[in-house]
């Protein structure tokens, strides 16, 4: 045996050992420190007099209490950081690391070894044994750089000599294999993970991560990031990677819930949920346009056709008349009307912009409401309706029975019940209800019916709700968006850091203006956002043999920038069939043939194929957005369900349809089908 397998079996050992113990000593520091936390507070509870019957008194009081909450943080951040330690060894206990990478300092005069894992343990503060993958040294290992070379710590440049590259296959503590290696075609470790079987579940690419990759992931300072890759280019991994990455490299004041991630689907959805807790990272916000832009407006409209181009262009320069405005009423009395609320809008200053002027309005509504409620509670009159509250309706308003006995204690009670009162119509103020966007948008277009996006544009844009505390978005998919729904992201996410994937040749949506990422950028750059580009062309998913038959469809001016890292493979099977009928029978038979431990793919080009299929063959058809894939197995689903994700085996129910010979989408469509595959590719053709 090689003397540097059995070094670095010894030393695989020696950590696992040390994340076992680590793990077996922090289960009884969590108990103790939960248990002293407890006695603490008991005791304490008991201890601590709270006495305010001087100034001095006070003081003492509150320092007591002080120091008691100064010593509940100290355990609480304590238990913290043992759960947040117990987590990380968890995760690295199955696979402690999975690089090295040999160092050589200018002031050194011995290398130092750093091994990469999917996160950093370190049993002392001095004494890094695991380093995290995102950190900057790791940055070295995924660069394939042998020599000299530097990275950035802290804003400063370190000069350093890569003397070592090395991989490893490993589980717990055995050590399967190591190799030497600074070229990423040849990655051996990259290879083996390729060929595993697909799963219901993505998973993440950390051990494998290329060095084009690598570039995207770690971009902090591009504004628009589009990463334009070919099917099976890894661009999704590489976005979740990056989420993954970003909340390390900004985690003093970066946190999930100030990221979005969007995605095509939530079949999709589901299919990678799992990628970023295994990073030990929480998931982003993650939905589907659909989905976004229901949170910004839940009324469903029928016009097919959106406008939001044209809207961006007249909103700002619109005037509002009388019928752009709704009468606000309560128990059908109108408290403003149409005029009330124009002449109301005429006294907002002409200088402020729409928006503005809208919000000034509610201000001014608000406030004539609140004026009437503090004139109405020194009424008489109305001070007299308390007595007549029953006790519910004391309880709805008051949260208990009450006996004012001072005119203070009436006046105060009568204002909150007529606060409770008009409720109500302060809501209708506040939610801005007393605008008649439908109106608006009727009348800004000069439509007959109103389209989603458009309604949820003009809402987005004269109410001012745009999120602007959102860091970052992700879009998965991006060439299946069009220009009006990106002009509502930029405009919902003013102040967001963009990173957009996706595939022009994967447009496969029928639409009157595909997106092209020409204009993409155009649309960005028109609102002041510089985009970068970076293109992923290296095919990994697919062998060598469906990759050449997907190129040579959707992309043949590609050929001579692509590369392929499953090299060979089996060719593409193309049957045919004479009918519908003989089409079934040569489906189940190539159904059988697959091996049930694989996951594979009949996909269709409707769902009314999908359910010839299953009921003529009794197969597991993917038709609902809320379904999971399985493990293993076969499931039948639509090419638009199909999109992003990958599976082992793929059958392609029938090329000949118009589906796929349309003269616009077809070859892109193709591509797609082609593309989904890993390790084998049937394309059936019904004949008649």
């Amino acid at each position: 045996m090689d003397n540097s397998f059995k070094l670095e079996q010894a030393h695989l050992k020696m950590v696992h050992e040390t994340l076992q113990n680590t793990l077996d000593e922090i289960e009884p520091l969590l108990s103790a420190n939960a248990d002293q936390a407890k006695n603490f507070k008991r005791t304490a509870g008991k201890e601590t007099a709270l006495n305010f019957d001087s100034y001095a008194d006070n003081l003492d009081t509150f320092a007591t209490i002080e120091t008691m909450n100064k010593q509940i943080d100290a355990f609480n951040n304590k238990q913290t950081q043992l759960q947040s330690m117990k987590a990380r060894v968890l995760r690295l206990l199955p696979a402690p690391y999975f690089a090295r990478i040999d160092l050589q300092y200018p002031d050194e005069s011995e290398k130092i070894p750093f091994y990469i894992g999917a996160a950093g343990f370190s049993p002392t503060p001095e004494e890094p044994m695991i380093i995290d993958w995102r950190s900057p040294i790791a940055d070295l290992y995924y660069n394939n750089q042998i020599g000299a070379t530097s990275y950035i710590a802290n804003d400063r440049q370190i000069g350093v000599t890569v003397d070592t590259r090395r991989q490893f296959l490993l589980h717990d503590d055995v050590l399967e294999d190591i190799f030497d290696t600074d070229v990423a075609i040849q990655d051996p470790l990259l290879v083996k993970t390729l060929q595993a079987n697909k799963d219901s579940q993505m998973t993440s690419i950390t051990a494998t991560i290329q060095k084009e990759q690598n570039v995207i992931i770690r971009d902090t300072t591009s504004r628009a990031l589009l990463v334009n890759g070919i099917a099976g280019s890894g661009k999704t991994s590489v976005v979740l990677q990056r989420i993954a990455y970003l909340l390390y490299h900004y985690r003093e004041n970066l946190v999930a819930k100030d990221m979005l991630l969007l995605t095509p689907n939530t079949l999709f959805t589901n299919y990678i949920q799992q990628v970023l807790p295994s990073l030990g990272e929480e998931s982003p916000l993650q939905m589907t346009f659909d989905q976004l832009l229901g949170t910004f407006n839940s009324s469903k409209f029928t016009a097919q056709t959106s406008h939001v181009q044209i809207l961006a262009q007249r909103l700002d320069n619109l005037t509002l008349t009388k019928d752009d405005f709704s009468n606000i009423r309560l128990n059908d009395d109108a408290i403003f009307t149409q005029n009330d609320i124009k002449d109301l809008f005429d006294q907002t200053s002409a200088t402020l912009s729409l928006d503005r002027r809208i919000t000034a309005l509610t201000t001014v509504m608000t406030s004539q409401i609140e004026q009437k409620i503090a004139t109405e509670s020194n009424d008489g009159k109305i001070q007299s309706e308390l007595s007549d509250l029953t006790d519910s309706q004391q309880e709805k308003i008051f949260g208990r029975l009450i006996t004012p006995s001072s005119d203070i204690a009436v006046h105060s009670a009568t204002k909150k019940m007529l606060q409770w009162r008009y409720r109500n119509l302060l809501k209708q103020i506040a939610q801005k209800n007393w605008l008649n966007l439908s109106h608006i948008v009727k009348n800004t277009l000069h439509v007959e019916t109103i389209n989603q996006l458009d309604y949820s544009y003009t809402r987005l844009k004269l109410l001012n709700l745009a999120q602007k505390k959102l860091r970052f978005a992700m879009v998965d998919e991006i060439q299946d968006y069009s220009l009006d729904q990106i002009i509502f992201l930029i405009t919902a996410f003013p102040k967001a850091n963009w990173t957009l994937v996706g595939d022009q040749f994967q447009s496969i949506l029928a639409t009157e203006n595909p997106l092209t990422f020409d204009n993409l950028k155009d649309i960005f750059e028109q609102h002041k956002i510089k985009v970068t580009q970076r293109n992923l062309y290296t095919s990994y998913r697919s062998s060598g043999a469906i990759t050449k038959a997907f190129i040579s469809h959707g992309a043949p001016g590609l050929i001579e920038k692509i590369t392929t890292v499953q090299t060979g493979g089996v060719l593409p099977q193309w049957i045919e069939s004479h009918n519908t009928d003989a089409l079934i029978d040569n489906l189940r038979k190539q159904i059988e043939e697959f091996n049930t431990d694989e996951l594979s793919a009949i996909i269709t080009d409707d769902s009314a194929l999908a359910s010839l299929i299953k009921d003529k063959i009794k197969q597991v058809v993917l038709g609902s957005n809320a379904e999971k894939l399985p493990a293993n197995g076969v499931v039948a689903l639509p090419l638009t369900l199909a999109k992003g994700l990958e599976f082992d085996n793929v059958i392609i129910a029938n090329l000949n349809t118009e589906y796929y010979q349309d003269s616009q989408f077809g070859e892109n469509r193709i591509y797609t089908a082609f593309s989904r595959a890993s390790k084998q590719l049937i394309i059936n053709q019904v004949l008649n």
